[in-house]
């Protein structure tokens, strides 16, 4: 008898737990149009939400989602817009593990406007079919071009749904934590990689990136792995409003990483560069608790609003 009441009485609290946890019991379904979410229906599996369950509460946030399936591929994406300010950054939270990313860019969507993407996968850096996996950061698909070698197949309707939250003039910023130290030899699978974004370490002679690193380092857990990138199709020292930039990050305490763009490799940069698109990408160390990443997006945000962003005019 006792044990049946304790059944029953969990079979009525598992329920309202998942909903205080901002965990929808609830398949994923797509939000309609006009709708806004709690933090309570956004489905969520890994705890982001809950997390975040104070701002995302906000009367000035609009929550939702984008859930699709292209090829075999069945993508759930949390989107977070800022109703009040809705000319503002793209902020992108591509992979589900990095938790600090999609804290920094609840801070962000908050005080500074735009729009967050965010990948929902249980907390998996990868979408997977069965044994083969597919990095969302290696997904977004230039036009009619073929594949790139880390797809499992073309992408213009992830690509589509992804970034048709961008608003004209405004900019894609990327969020990102990463594994500390450098692999010097980086294999294509992260999951494998000894980390592959750093600052300080010797690169192959025919590398892409050029480091531009701070003088005097913003506090961070793991300095060397705290930096921007950006990127450009016009190598080191000829993109003038981008070369600005730099040096003005770099005056704030901040490295840079320089990605010159010459072979489309599928990634939110590159599409981002072919596209003309202004873009930056803001990485700390993983479970860096010291605020670094916000810091660096106040830093960033400041000369955007200021007019002394990355100029998109010629990427």
């Amino acid at each position: 008898m006792l044990r049946a009441a304790l059944i029953l009485i969990m079979l009525v609290l598992l329920p309202v737990a998942d909903r205080v946890f901002g965990q929808s019991a609830a398949s994923p379904a797509q939000t309609k149009m006009g709708v806004c979410l709690s933090p309570e229906e956004l489905f969520d599996e890994d705890g982001d939400v809950a997390r975040n369950r104070a701002v995302l509460a906000s009367p000035d946030l609009c929550l939702r989602l984008e859930v699709f399936t292209e090829g075999r591929l069945h993508w759930v994406v949390q989107v977070i817009r800022n109703k009040n300010k809705p000319r503002g950054p793209l902020w992108v939270v591509p992979h589900d593990d990095e938790d600090v990313a999609f804290d920094s860019a609840v801070y962000a969507v908050q005080r500074y406007g735009g729009t967050v993407v965010a990948v929902e996968r249980n907390h998996d850096r990868y979408n997977r079919i069965g044994k083969r996996k597919q990095d969302p950061n290696r997904n977004f698909q230039i036009g009619n071009s073929e594949k790139c070698q880390l797809q499992l197949a073309r992408s213009p309707v992830f690509t589509r749904r992804v970034l048709q939250w961008l608003q004209k003039g405004q900019p894609i910023i990327a969020l990102h934590t990463n594994k500390e130290g450098f692999d010097p030899i980086p294999v294509l699978d992260e999951e494998k990689s000894k980390g592959n974004v750093s600052i300080g370490f010797p690169r192959k002679p025919d590398s892409n990136i050029t480091e531009f690193p701070a003088a005097r380092p913003i506090r961070a857990r793991s300095p060397n792995d705290t930096l921007i990138y950006v990127a450009s199709k016009l190598p080191v020292g000829q993109d003038a409003g981008l070369s600005r930039f730099v040096a003005s990050l770099n005056a704030d305490g901040i490295h840079v990483l320089y990605e010159h763009v010459e072979k489309n490799d599928c990634s939110l940069s590159n599409y981002a560069v072919s596209r003309n698109i202004p873009y930056l990408n803001i990485e700390v160390v993983d479970g860096d608790d010291t605020g670094a990443q916000t810091r660096m997006i106040d830093a960033v945000m400041r000369l955007i609003l200021a007019g002394r962003g990355p100029n998109s005019a010629a990427r």
